[in-house]
Order: C-alpha cells, then structure tokens, then sequence
C-alpha cells in the first residue's frame, strides 16, 4: 500500500469530521455549533465531496 493514497484518504474533510462526531460523543461532550458555521461547514462537505467525486470519474474514463 502507497503512503500518499494513506494520508490522502485519512485526511479527507469528511471523514475528519465523521471521527470529530464519534470522539464528541464518546466524551458526551455538548458540541455545538453556531448555525452560521454549521451552514459553512455543510456547504464545504458537499464541495469537497463533489470534487473528489469528479476528480475520480474524470480519470476514470467514464464517458456519457
């Protein structure tokens, strides 16, 4: 396995706040956050997923 994919996948925005989630709970910690961050927040998920999502399918050779 190739340390660069490694740290490319544990990086990923999403599964860092994925595991962010677990260890609030596990501390049954009252994370909160603020409406306006939580807006941002899920905006740059989605961001960050789609282009991910299609940095994949464009070196997939996956053609319409």
């Amino acid at each position: 396995m190739e340390l660069h994919i490694l740290i490319d996948n544990l990086t990923n925005p999403a599964l860092l706040f994925f595991v962010l989630g677990i260890i609030a709970v596990q501390f049954k910690s009252d994370l909160e956050i603020p409406e306006n961050s939580s807006k941002f927040i899920s905006i740059y998920l989605l961001l960050s997923i789609g282009f991910k999502g299609g940095q994949v399918l464009s070196h997939s050779g996956f053609n319409l």
